[in-house]
């Protein structure tokens, strides 16, 4: 496969802009866009549209330095790198057995996280507020893929397969693709706006849909066809809610608005096959990528802590990780 790239905002980095909103032809809802200039192949097969828009301002909401990260495996067991006091607790301490967790999700501040199942069952953890789930208010699915927490932490999304969205706490609903009328069954990963008014979904053919306050977005493309690509794995907004990485299960990263790119594994024909996820960093001024054997890439000003390899823990059920930063007493 050939690989050409296009020079934008720098010689070294892919940035994918967000597309006006004009284009919306949904409210609340966007449509992939085709790309009107020349593209940027990545060895993972995907295309980045090479479009031109802004975003829209929000608030942001900082990310503080962490000193150190956890990461948690589908039965909900969390492993502490850094700081000792970035452990807040897991499931099997306190004694609930499940295997279907499928992500972690931290708080703004870094001290605490949610752990989510593919049920819709919440877990809350250090300063995070539980404010219901799907089996609590007797709602029974099998297709949960993600969690966004609200800005303060006393709310979040979770989004189905489908693109169904529920909305607790103080997260406020603005619409799901089965109520635009929408039938997918490929959404991988749900990011928030710091507002608490938006969110995008992302879809496995690379599609990103945008609600609320959330801008529009074009689309990622299959340069080999529908459903050869690697596997995209996450969606992650930048603090300001002006920029999104999204990251495919060989560590590439494609970013969008004010995200940057600090690095990927977009030139290694040697890197990892198994990313499951994208931790951003301090003042996103960088980035972890997440194995699924609890492997650690830092990219940007991040802090490598260590990894399951390293210390000879061999397991291949993680599933996500947060930065953490333990309150200082």
């Amino acid at each position: 496969m050939t690989k050409r790239r296009i020079k934008m905002f720098s010689a070294t980095r892919r940035v994918l802009a967000f597309a006006a909103l004009a284009t919306v032809p949904l409210v609340g809802l966007a449509a992939a866009q085709p790309a009107s200039a020349a593209p940027v192949v990545t060895h993972g097969g995907w295309i980045a549209p090479a479009s031109s828009g802004s975003a829209v301002p929000h608030g942001a909401v900082p990310r503080v330095a962490a000193s150190g990260y956890d990461m948690v495996g589908s039965d909900g067991g969390v492993f502490v790198f850094g700081s000792p006091g970035g452990f807040f607790g897991s499931l099997p301490g306190l004694g609930v057995r499940v295997n279907n967790v499928v992500g972690m999700v931290g708080s703004f501040n870094g001290q605490g996280y949610f752990l989510v199942g593919s049920d819709g069952g919440v877990f809350s953890f250090g300063d995070t507020t539980f404010e219901g789930s799907l089996p609590g208010i007797g709602v029974h699915v099998n297709n949960i893929v993600g969690l966004v927490p609200s800005s303060d932490d006393k709310g979040y999304f979770l989004v189905g397969a489908d693109g169904g969205v529920f909305a607790f706490g103080d997260a406020q609903y603005e619409g799901s693709l089965p109520g635009s009328g929408i039938h997918v069954s490929d959404i991988v990963g749900i990011a928030g706006t710091p507002d608490n008014q938006g969110y995008w979904l992302l879809g496995a053919d690379g599609t990103i849909y945008n609600f609320g306050t959330a801008p529009a977005a074009q689309a990622l493309t299959c340069d080999t066809g529908p459903g050869t690509c690697v596997p995209l794995v996450s969606i992650v907004s930048t603090s300001t809610g002006q920029g999104l990485w999204i990251t495919d299960q060989w560590g590439d990263v494609f970013t969008y608005g004010d995200a940057n790119n600090y690095g990927d594994f977009s030139n290694s024909s040697t890197g990892p096959t198994n990313i499951v996820s994208l931790v951003p960093g301090a003042g996103d001024q960088g980035y972890l990528l997440v194995g699924s054997d609890g492997g650690i890439f830092s990219f940007g000003q991040t802090n490598f802590f260590g990894s399951l390899p390293g210390i000879g823990v061999s397991v291949n059920n993680i599933v996500g990780a947060v930065a953490t930063h333990p309150a200082v007493n």
